[in-house]
């Protein structure tokens, strides 16, 4: 099992995204910023600061010395903090335990201490249906390249709530399910997927928002989901993690039956899954068993059909608790992977793209 870097921070963190950068694709900036949101004590939104390990010139005992992230500015946020998701480098979007959507601007500066964090407006977007806040579960940015994308958040109350970013009083929210709807994400740009703690995924038509296209049913039963995700480049696909530690492959070409292979990668709650972005055919997931594990759930080659398994799992000595949230940073040639846990630690892992492989 590989070995995690560990810098403790006094805070239990539960979402964590990088940002974009600021000058198109073409990333050449020394410093790398990522947002951390926590819970508990400090309910907070942090902006921190790192090296980007492709312009990184640290060796030896200088870099053993150095913090792996410096903060650069916090703010207080309304509730624990249940997701982020990036619109722009300089806008997000948080999930709150109070039901909201709120969005915030990230203002930087030359000099990073004086880069800001700001609230700009929020918007209930879960409620019980007598009338209390319900917790928001998650949260997913259409992919459009839009001022006015879309956020859909999910939540407690069983439903699925839509808002144009530059609108939130023109918020919609379906119900999805009579059970707690733990994840949400976007294989299209009108398409929409949601996960039930009832072990259903359902499918909706932004356009016809009301009506459910298709459910999706784990065929065993045996299943609560936790999380979803959908992979870049192929919208048929689909992976969630499960209250059983499992990590499962949908798909969904052919919706009246749809195929699913389980893989059993955690031994307990899988509480964050996604594709890497340098290679698709991994899947990253993360547990409350403490661990991260990258799953090769394909071939990476293009000339063979065969498809080789295997599993690498990231844990560190001095981190007991969940690893709770993930990103693995698209931007950098290295691969560069942040994580929080509720043991109040940040956790990263870097390697070279050429390096990393489970074999």
């Amino acid at each position: 099992m590989n070995t995690l870097q560990v810098q403790p921070v006094a805070r239990k963190i539960t979402s964590v995204c990088w940002l974009p950068p600021r000058a198109g694709s073409a990333y050449t900036d020394t410093e790398l910023y990522f947002v951390t949101g926590s819970s508990a004590k400090h309910k907070e939104l942090i902006l921190w600061t790192t090296e980007n390990p492709d312009f990184s010139e640290s060796k030896g005992q200088d870099a053993d010395d150095k913090p792996l992230a410096t903060l650069v500015a916090k703010v207080q946020h309304d509730g624990d903090v249940q997701g982020i998701a990036v619109v722009s480098p300089d806008v997000i979007a948080t999930a709150s335990s109070y039901g909201t959507i709120s969005i915030y601007d990230v203002e930087h500066s030359a000099v990073a201490s004086d880069s800001l964090l700001t609230l700009r407006e929020s918007v209930t977007a879960h409620r019980f249906s007598n009338g209390e806040p319900a917790v928001s579960t998650a949260l997913s940015v259409q992919p459009v390249n839009s001022s006015d994308a879309e956020i859909a958040s999910c939540g407690e109350d069983g439903r699925v709530a839509y808002v144009p970013l530059t609108r939130l009083d023109a918020l919609q929210a379906y119900e999805v399910d009579s059970t707690v709807v733990t994840g949400v994400c976007w294989p299209t740009p009108a398409q929409l997927a949601a996960c039930t703690r009832a072990g259903q995924i359902k499918l909706f038509d932004r356009r016809s928002p009301a009506e459910v296209s298709a459910v999706f049913v784990d065929p065993s039963n045996a299943y609560s989901f936790e999380c979803i995700t959908s992979h870049p480049s192929q919208s048929f696909r689909l992976a969630t993690g499960t209250d059983t530690g499992a990590v499962l492959l949908w798909d969904i070409r052919n919706p009246k039956k749809p195929t699913m292979e389980a893989f059993n990668v955690h031994e307990a709650n899988v509480w964050q899954i996604g594709y890497h972005p340098a290679d698709s055919s991994k899947i990253v997931s993360c547990s409350d068993d403490a661990s991260i594990a990258i799953t090769q759930w394909a071939s990476s080659g293009a000339a063979s059909d065969q498809t080789t398994r295997g599993v690498r799992h990231l844990s560190s000595f001095f981190n007991a608790l969940s690893i709770s949230c993930f990103d693995v940073c698209p931007f950098t040639r290295t691969s560069l992977l942040v994580a929080g846990s509720d043991s109040g630690n940040l956790l990263m892992e870097k390697s070279a793209a050429s390096d990393f492989s489970l074999f």
